[in-house]
């Protein structure tokens, strides 16, 4: 089974419609720092964590008797805000997140999820059964598959989105023909990414071209008087402006993502430690954003039936010499051209290191060590043979 992901944004709402849309977040706000209140109250009391079916169980007896007001909200999105705060404390005390979760602000208080029931979706028109309430969205593609979830998001410039998460059979699922082409790249501060052919792919730097704009907005929101309509407005600016240098960024990353993943079968790229490359360059880093750009990489690698491939962070590949092997003691980041001592072949630092990443990545053994070169191949003879 596959798991895709469509959003699609909601037609703006009238001055009535918005309102109820606003208090609908807010007591799912309430219930959220509700169920946050009772996690806090019940480990000062017994020193352990309540489970989430107990909790889940509570809030639906509250709902059912003290707070009415919460029956806007649906039975299952009430189970799956006590998931949400579940899986925040797991993942504090997994060391994958820095802090525990915690009170929230209704305004900052953004998505409600719906599993099965409490909603009706026909065509482009969501019923939110509970409000009574019809949301007519951009059906900008076509819904293919099984709805497993399905959230109303709204951003910080006050926009609303349908999100919807469905199954799908891999079988189902579009392939990309082969084409028997491998490929190395090479991330880089300089270029985005360094092919080993010499291909350079740039980056288009969305929150460096705008940062001088940025500033300014920020300068004019943090001079404008709390409460007063004249800071909403900046607010709101300074959202639309960060909303813009995240949409370019990722439509470079998908557009770029999708080419690579169209034009070769192996694809292989290094694990970079960003924590350490966030400590020296650290905005250039999240403007950059390769994690982001490897997540959607690799994610097409998986849905279009390609091999993707990262070689250990250790791998010394700028500075092995990608003809005969030799391996430089150092090679301080301001050397950008050098020559081997050994063979005398002249390099480019970073498509040599585009070399050596596709060198190495096509002779790491995959699953079941099984080349994924040779896997490519394998799959391609199967699939010519059906």
């Amino acid at each position: 089974m596959q798991t895709l992901t469509y959003k699609y944004k909601v037609y703006k709402q009238n001055r009535n419609h918005e309102r109820r849309l606003q208090e609908w977040f807010r007591t799912a706000a309430w219930i959220y720092n509700h169920a946050i209140a009772l996690h806090k109250r019940y480990y000062r009391i017994y020193h352990k964590s309540i489970s989430v079916y107990r909790l889940q169980s509570h809030l639906l007896k509250l709902r059912k008797s003290t707070y009415s007001q919460w029956k806007a909200i649906g039975s299952q999105s009430v189970q799956q805000i006590c998931e949400r705060i579940n899986n925040g404390y797991k993942n504090f005390f997994n060391r994958t997140a820095k802090h525990l979760p915690t009170f929230k602000n209704w305004r900052k208080y953004r998505s409600v999820t719906f599993k099965q029931a409490g909603y009706t979706l026909n065509g482009n028109v969501l019923t939110v059964n509970a409000l009574k309430l019809r949301l007519k969205f951009h059906l900008s593609r076509p819904i293919d598959g099984k709805v497993q979830t399905l959230s109303i998001k709204r951003d910080a410039v006050g926009d609303y989105w349908i999100i919807i998460a469905v199954r799908r059979n891999e079988e189902s699922s579009a392939r990309k023909p082969m084409t028997g082409k491998t490929a190395g790249f090479d991330f880089g501060m300089k270029h985005f990414l360094t092919q080993d052919n010499g291909t350079r792919i740039e980056s288009p730097l969305a929150l460096f071209n705008h940062l001088d704009e940025l500033r300014r907005k920020s300068r004019n929101l943090s001079r404008k008087k709390k409460g007063s309509n004249g800071r909403n407005k900046a607010k709101l600016s300074l959202a639309r402006l960060h909303r813009k240098i995240s949409n370019i960024r990722e439509d470079f990353q998908w557009k770029t993502a999708i080419r690579i993943v169209s034009e070769y079968d192996v694809i292989c790229l290094e694990t970079l430690n960003m924590k350490a490359m966030q400590k020296v360059w650290g905005r250039k880093i999240n403007d950059l954003s390769f994690t982001s750009f490897v997540s959607k990489l690799s994610w097409l690698c998986a849905k279009y039936g390609k091999k993707f491939v990262q070689i250990n962070k250790w791998e010394a590949s700028s500075k092995t010499c990608s003809s005969c092997g030799y391996r430089a003691e150092k090679m301080p980041l301001n050397i950008r051209k050098w020559t081997c001592p050994e063979c005398g072949t002249h390099h480019d630092r970073d498509i040599n290191a585009a070399k050596n990443i596709l060198r190495v990545g096509t002779s790491t053994p995959g699953r079941d060590s099984i080349n994924p070169a040779m896997q490519v191949a394998a799959d391609d003879a199967r699939i010519s043979l059906l």
